[in-house]
């Protein structure tokens, strides 16, 4: 018998499964044998599935997920677009307070996002600037 097709025998160890099973990418596992591609830990919770292997969360986020433009960290929960680019909600912040940008609304100056109290600062200071003959 071609034990790869065997669906009742542990998808890892290719041993028949007792009375404990874990059901995951349809094969039938061991409960400690179930585990993370990248860490190789059992994976006891929720899991990620790429390329026909299986991830934990962190393991997945970690190979997956894109990264923070604001300080680098992985995302792995909530994340903003904006300016083409991923970012935590506390990492997106005006360019001039530096507070984060409430729900992702900015304004831009000079391809820089603002609040909307310091985009008109800034925008005044711009036309000052330009009234003034400097650039």
């Amino acid at each position: 018998m071609d034990r790869s097709i065997d669906r009742r025998l542990c998808g890892q160890c290719h041993q028949s499964i007792g009375s404990e099973a874990l059901v995951a990418m349809n094969r039938l596992w061991h409960p400690d044998h179930f585990c993370c591609s990248s860490c190789k830990r059992p994976i006891k919770q929720t899991f990620q599935a790429a390329d026909n292997h299986a991830y934990c969360v962190q393991c997945f986020a970690q190979k997956y997920n894109p990264k923070c433009s604001g300080c680098m960290e992985t995302l792995v929960d909530t994340c903003l677009l904006a300016l083409d680019r991923h970012w935590h909600p506390r990492c997106f912040t005006c360019n001039t307070c530096n507070r984060p940008l409430p729900n992702g609304e900015f304004y831009l100056v000079d391809d820089k996002p603002y609040d909307l109290d310091c985009h008109w600062a800034k925008r005044l200071e711009k036309r000052e600037h330009i009234e003034r003959g400097e650039r």
